[in-house]
């Protein structure tokens, strides 16, 4: 760590230890109840609570996704933070083991965690247990306050009898209190390939599920309200994943620059996609140009007060890399959406819609004849580009098991043809293999 960075960490956790209250770092609650308005010259701190559905937990509005390491971890539960989403998968079980670190000295009971399982592979109602008994072993809890169905694929998932009945005997033994499940959308290892929407819509009206996370943000709004609305209606608790679609103007730029400055034989498949792409960026700058906007960062916190506005939304989950990212995010806490943020949000999706590829869409994938996951791909690029978690992301390419987007080097492009959102996703999908290989 260099001095900079140490010095930066130093300072967080000296200012963060002056609203510590008890050993769960949870905010009384009349800290709660203040707005933002109030004093910001202190450190950052959760300033809204929101009831996760009909669990009845009081969650921050803003949550815990993936954290870089244990002091991180620590600094936002400090803030009052104090709903955390992780999984089995999440670095191998290290992030499980990380969590049961940092609430070993907290009161477990201020504190919402949610893991998953996959059910991708063979599994048994033994199986679940066991691997949920491993969960919590790592977490070094006595219960998992939600035990979700990791990236459900379809709706056969969402109905498995095995999990059903593993969750109903966790449930009895008092180490598991709440069902739920996450979606990312269809892949083409899908059969049938079913919609975010679909799955989701059909979990909510299953009854089994208290808690569900899905992916929603300003630019893919409709099938997210849809769910959300449903979710409102059962009194089913609601987390957000994926809630910032800026940044890929920045991506896309600098990218193209980088590789007419290489100065390579580029062949005419490059020539005409640099061009292309080059033509749908030139309309986002125009608005970049007019409201000043130099990184990805200057309209970030609109995209997140937008998802707070929406009364159906109960949490927000976020990937913290370093203690600025626990700044970022926290202080807009209990913030709110003001109608500057509305024009920079409506002018951006008029400036940037079509370099936009819709999270958990699919719509264009069942048209590619090579069996390309398309929203798998660019679901690990935006790991790549907006949370930081680079090998994460390198890794799983890597493994997956169907064609990789250099597959999209000589197509005719059969994805864009059918993608209604007049998104060039094929060059996107060779810039996202570009810097997924590092190629």
């Amino acid at each position: 760590m260099n001095q900079k960075k140490e010095m930066r960490r130093r300072q967080f956790l000296k200012n963060s230890t002056m609203v510590i209250l008890g050993g769960g770092g949870i905010l009384s609650h009349a800290s709660q109840m203040k707005s933002e308005e109030k004093d910001k010259s202190g450190p950052p701190k959760i300033n809204a609570y929101r009831v996760l559905g009909r669990t009845g937990f009081k969650v921050s509005d803003i949550s815990i996704g993936h954290m870089a390491n244990l002091e991180i971890l620590n600094a936002l539960l400090d803030t009052g933070a104090n709903y955390i989403d992780t999984a089995e998968s999440y670095g191998r079980g290290r992030d499980e083991i990380t969590i049961g670190k940092a609430i070993k000295n907290r009161d477990r009971k201020s504190i919402f965690i949610t893991s998953k399982l996959s059910l991708k592979k063979k599994f048994t109602k033994q199986g679940l247990v066991a691997r949920t008994h491993k969960c919590l072993e790592r977490l070094q809890t006595d219960y998992i306050d939600c035990m979700m169905i990791h990236a459900a694929s379809d709706i056969k998932t969402i109905k498995a009898q095995e999990f059903h009945e593993a969750m109903t005997q966790l449930k009895s033994e008092g180490k598991v209190r709440y069902v739920g499940l996450s979606n990312h959308g269809s892949n083409w290892a899908d059969d049938p390939k079913e919609s975010m929407e679909k799955i989701l819509l059909a979990a909510a009206s299953d009854g089994r599920f208290d808690v569900m996370l899905l992916a929603y943000n300003f630019m893919a709004r409709e099938m997210g309200e849809k769910v959300l609305k449903a979710c409102a209606e059962k009194n089913i608790g609601t987390t957000l994943m994926k809630t910032n679609p800026v940044g890929l103007y920045h991506e896309i730029k600098n990218t193209v620059d980088g590789m007419q400055k290489e100065g390579k034989d580029v062949s005419e498949f490059y020539t005409k996609l640099l061009a292309k792409l080059k033509a749908k960026s030139a309309k986002a700058e125009n608005f970049m140009k007019q409201y000043n906007l130099i990184n990805p960062k200057d309209i970030r916190d609109a995209t997140v007060r937008f998802v707070l506005n929406n009364p159906h939304v109960n949490t927000v989950c976020f990937t913290y890399n370093t203690f600025d990212d626990v700044e970022s995010y926290i202080k807009l806490s209990g913030s709110r959406y003001s109608e500057l943020d509305e024009r920079k949000l409506v002018a951006y999706t008029k400036g940037c819609d079509n370099l936009y590829c819709r999270h958990a869409c699919g719509l264009c994938e069942p048209h590619c004849p090579y069996k390309v996951q398309i929203n798998t791909i660019m679901r690990y690029n935006h790991y790549f580009e907006a949370q930081g978690r680079e090998k994460h992301a390198m890794s799983h390419y890597a493994q997956l098991p169907t064609a990789k987007a250099d597959r999209c080097h000589n197509c005719e492009g059969f994805c864009e043809a059918a993608c209604p959102f007049n998104i060039p996703i094929q060059g996107l999908l060779i810039l996202a293999h570009r810097k997924l290989t590092l190629a």
